[in-house]
């Protein structure tokens, strides 16, 4: 390997974990600590700026060891500071200690989601009053908004806090999407409304096929009380910019 080659490695191996690896040769250690604990601490201000839920829980010292050790172990392929948070969720999902709450991993996902949408690069959306002229009807065709997530967590996340730290675990099903003026928005779904907007993710039909394939699952529902909650919740939905809605192609 090239003298520069080590030289590099030698100095990323001690700036990730300088309790283990001694700085390069000829490196001047007060200058080399000054610049460790400086990256060190850019790294870690950005987590507490994505994930004030989870650090709250935590507390100071637990949150900030948790940096240490993804910015120690965690591969990092993009040099930008804005996408440190994703790895560090990606980190949690496979690094559960014993002793952290059973939805750490969970929580940060939550928390992380509302960056990770906000920088979703998707086609122009159409005019707000373009996507919502149309009441969705049972000949409509309704789609998910472009930036979007459907998300099914073991515990309610969103009512996670430092004063609400022992939630028990209980299904929860939310929609996440940006508006088209770019506003993040969080809707608790429950579990048959999930399941219908998972279908409509999934492939484009009216909203009467899609509430007749619904019921299809749901047997024991009367099939006219479920194309009527139906019809009323995607025009909620829809009321609610979550939803496109244009009329059905002949």
């Amino acid at each position: 390997m090239p003298a520069f080659q080590d030289y590099q490695a030698d100095f990323t191996a001690h700036l990730r974990q300088p309790a283990e690896h001694a700085p390069p040769h000829g490196v001047d250690r007060k200058r080399m600590r000054i610049y460790t604990e400086i990256v060190f601490n850019q790294f870690l201000t950005s987590l507490q700026a994505c994930f004030p839920v989870l650090r709250s829980i935590l507390g100071k010292r637990i949150f900030q060891r948790l940096a240490r050790q993804c910015f120690s172990r965690q591969t990092f392929a993009n040099p930008l500071f804005q996408d440190i948070p994703a790895r560090f969720v990606d980190f949690l999902s496979i690094h559960q200690a014993a002793d952290l709450p059973p939805y750490t991993a969970a929580l940060a996902h939550y928390e992380w989601i509302e960056l990770a949408l906000s920088r979703e690069l998707a086609e122009a959306p159409l005019p707000a009053a373009a996507q919502t002229a149309l009441a969705p009807g049972l000949a409509h065709r309704v789609s998910l908004t472009a930036v979007h997530r459907l998300l099914h967590y073991a515990f309610p996340v969103h009512q996670l806090s430092r004063k609400q730290r022992h939630l028990p675990a209980a299904d929860t099903y939310l929609l996440v999407y940006r508006t088209p003026d770019f506003q993040i928005r969080f809707i608790q779904l429950n579990v048959i409304t999930y399941q219908l907007l998972q279908q409509i993710r999934l492939h484009p039909a009216t909203t009467e096929q899609h509430l007749l394939e619904l019921s299809q699952h749901l047997p024991d529902l009367p099939r006219e009380t479920l194309l009527q909650f139906g019809i009323e919740t995607l025009q909620t939905l829809a009321a609610a910019q979550a939803i496109d809605v244009t009329p059905a192609q002949d």
